[in-house]
């Protein structure tokens, strides 16, 4: 019996025993106090195993991809589909009427660390996007393989996303594409890890390097300690008109900072040209991130990158944002995060 036989049996056995106690899970109320993640995230000792197993192959088959390969999304039981189960499962104070259908609730979208209390924007991202995984190896499934891998509620395959969030994934790689909310880059490509040697399916060269940059970096290779610097700041702040809104992350690790360092931020304002965005390093070197502009879109939401190898990576970083035009528009810094 080949390996992926064994992994999809379990995967649809899972997703059969899902459907037989759904009805049961979803007769109490057991939304989270707060935020969670999907389950079955590995440790970081298991994700390197898990990783140093994986085959590296180039993907294939990308000119044959379709979405409706991959059935989606379908019932798991008590008439819920596999996305109204996760809106349940990982939401906060979720109501849903009899057809399931969500009504009210809070979701986190872990990726950009933004909150909605509004269902549409609050979409379900397959992990290993559906295109990505054909490319990997699923081309050669049978439809009931790939429908499983579509709604496998058990494992850490899906995630809430904001619409945003969601769009700006994309079905791109670790190599490619990573979280802005830095907080959550170790469990995102521990998941990653995961559901590809779950599912037997390939990574290719420049996706493996990554993702061992990333377990190290943002994890610590084998369950040490990592070796990248990492900080969050998750209370909104009002961005005053003229004044500089200063918002400060301390950190406490050793060693410089890298020439590749991530700031990533999360600004609500009208009018994202009036905006001027400097982060400012414990010993008061300042580097810009965003100047003002002319342009005219809404919000700032975006992760910069800068060469802070001059500095040391403890102690206070302070993010600077600014308003720079006095017309009555105001914004709101709603988190930042930096990973140096």
């Amino acid at each position: 019996m080949s390996p992926w036989t064994l992994h999809a049996r379990r995967a649809l056995a899972a997703l059969a025993a899902a459907a037989l106690t759904v009805v049961a899970l979803l007769a109490v109320d057991a939304a989270p106090a707060q935020a969670v993640r999907p389950p079955g995230i590995p440790s970081t000792s298991t994700a390197q195993s898990e990783l140093n197993g994986l085959t590296v192959a180039a993907e294939s088959h990308g000119s044959s991809y379709d979405r409706d390969l991959f059935p989606h999304w379908v019932s798991v039981g008590g008439g819920c589909t596999a996305r109204q189960y996760v809106l349940k499962r990982d939401g906060s104070n979720v109501v849903t009427g009899s057809d399931c259908q969500p009504d009210s609730g809070s979701w986190q979208s872990d990726f950009d660390n933004v909150w909605t209390s509004t269902v549409s924007n609050a979409t379900i991202d397959h992990v290993v996007a559906l295109s990505e995984a054909w490319a990997s190896g699923a081309w050669s499934w049978t439809t009931a393989q790939r429908q499983a891998f579509a709604n496998d509620i058990n494992s850490p395959q899906l995630w809430i996303a904001t619409t945003s969030a969601n769009s700006s994934k994309s079905d791109y790689d670790p190599a490619e594409w990573m979280p802005s909310n830095a907080s959550v880059r170790c469990d995102y490509v521990k998941a990653w890890i995961h559901v590809k040697s779950l599912y037997d399916l390939t990574v290719d060269s420049a996706e493996k390097s990554a993702l061992q940059s990333h377990l190290t970096n943002y994890c610590g290779s084998s369950g040490g300690t990592p070796t990248g610097c990492t900080g969050a700041k998750t209370t909104a702040a009002a961005v005053p008109e003229g004044t500089p809104l200063n918002s400060t992350i301390s950190l406490s690790c050793t060693g410089s900072a890298s020439s590749s360092s991530s700031v990533s931020v999360n600004v609500t304002h009208p009018y994202s040209g009036d905006i001027a965005i400097a982060l400012v390093a414990p010993d008061g070197s300042t580097y810009t991130l965003k100047a003002a502009s002319s342009s005219t879109t809404a919000n700032v939401n975006a992760t910069y990158t800068a060469n802070l190898s001059s500095e040391s990576r403890s102690g206070t970083w302070t993010l600077r944002v600014t308003d720079t035009y006095s017309g009555g528009s105001s914004g709101t810094l709603n988190s930042w995060s930096l990973a140096i």
